[in-house]
């Protein structure tokens, strides 16, 4: 700093003249001030009252990542949550709207801009938003996430498996299992652990979905090192699975186990017939919508293509509060035509955990591939006739 200070001396010494020394000793002051940093930072004054109002319904979707109508509705609810109720305080500064709490957190979660930006265009401090923008994390995760991530009522089962039918003809499908990296910064703990095949630090999400992409079931917080099937066995699903299925089917990819109420593909080693090759294409396109899902979350809530945290506990709760955003989008019919296009590590199917498959699951895999080869057989006589 004092080398700087004698370069920027020299510097005004040599170009002021006699007639203008008062106004270059200004500007030579002000170039130290900025460098010193001891200066206040300019933040946006009035940015919820007085700019997000006068947004057109397009331009405030593209910032806050849902329609108005979507954002009301979601305040409603977050204003019955235990934790966010305005208190009257006697002094101090006054406290944070509620409204302006969501849109913090609803701009966090929707783009990669950095803290000290966010809390600028908010006109909060740094710490300020970090401990606010958490609060809405344990809202949306702990009261939120209960109603609107929930498995389909016994009572909507034919109306889901109705639903995944018209895709490609495959009965008594309830949901699609898959997982998806979500990309972290090297944690300070087991940083080996979370690095994936890929090579890259991840925490892996793992959900269930509709036909329409609302997820039924989150599970997160296992390293980008740890297989899908280990995931899927430590998670509640593994044990819950066949009595929330009942007699319906969960599908997924060839990296999970085989199950009465998981079906996941045949094998192919390069020796599958006709019949089971088109089995894999039917079960896969069917299966599908649980991958366009996830391209649809990160694309929508760009926070998760790379989550710059140093909590394990937050980023995980960052992961499901996008999941529960995502979730009111898609019950509110609220589209945003943003889709992220995953690097996602391919399944790992060199060593299939053939242990894991039950004798129920490839029996009735195998039912359901003659099942289906008699209805393809019969919309190919009707088509010809």
């Amino acid at each position: 700093m004092a080398s700087a200070r004698l370069l920027l001396q020299e510097l005004f010494d040599d170009t002021s003249s006699d007639d203008s020394s008062d106004e270059s000793d200004d500007e030579f002051q002000s170039i130290l001030t900025l460098l010193a940093g001891s200066y206040d930072r300019p933040r946006v004054e009035n940015y919820v009252q007085g700019v997000v109002p006068l947004y057109s319904l397009d331009t405030f979707k593209t910032f806050f990542r849902m329609s108005r109508k979507t954002f009301e509705e979601l305040l409603q609810i977050m204003t019955t949550c235990p934790g966010v109720q305005m208190r009257n305080p006697s002094a101090g500064r006054p406290q944070i709207p509620i409204e302006t709490d969501l849109l913090m957190h609803l701009w966090y979660m929707g783009s990669q801009e950095c803290v000290r930006s966010m809390a600028d265009r908010f006109d909060v401090s740094e710490s300020t938003f970090v401990v606010h923008n958490r609060a809405m994390l344990d809202v949306l995760v702990n009261h939120v996430m209960p109603k609107i991530i929930r498995w389909p009522d016994h009572t909507e089962y034919d109306t889901v498996a109705e639903a995944f039918a018209r895709k490609k003809g495959f009965p008594g499908v309830i949901g699609a299992l898959d997982g998806t990296h979500i990309r972290i910064k090297a944690p300070h703990d087991h940083e080996t652990d979370y690095i994936n095949r890929k090579r890259y630090h991840s925490i892996i999400l793992q959900a269930v979905c509709c036909e329409d992409m609302r997820y039924t079931d989150v599970y997160t917080g296992w390293p980008g090192r740890v297989h899908d099937a280990r995931v899927l066995r430590n998670s509640p699903l593994w044990e819950t699975g066949p009595r929330l299925c009942r007699q319906h089917l969960v599908l997924a990819d060839g990296a999970y186990p085989c199950r009465r109420w998981l079906l996941t593909p045949f094998r192919d080693n390069g020796n599958l017939n006709r019949l089971q090759t088109k089995f894999n294409k039917c079960l896969s396109g069917t299966r599908v919508t649980i991958e366009n899902s996830f391209g649809i979350l990160k694309g929508r809530f760009r926070r998760l293509q790379f989550v710059d945290m140093a909590d394990i506990n937050y980023i995980c709760k960052a992961i499901m509060s996008a999941c529960v955003l995502h979730n009111i989008c898609a019950i509110g019919g609220d589209e945003l035509a943003e889709v992220f296009e995953d690097d996602v590590p391919p399944a790992d199917n060199r060593n299939p955990n053939l242990q894991e498959n039950d004798a129920e699951g490839p029996l009735r895999r195998m039912q359901l591939m003659h099942h289906l080869a008699n209805v393809w057989t019969i919309y190919f006589f009707h088509k010809m006739l």
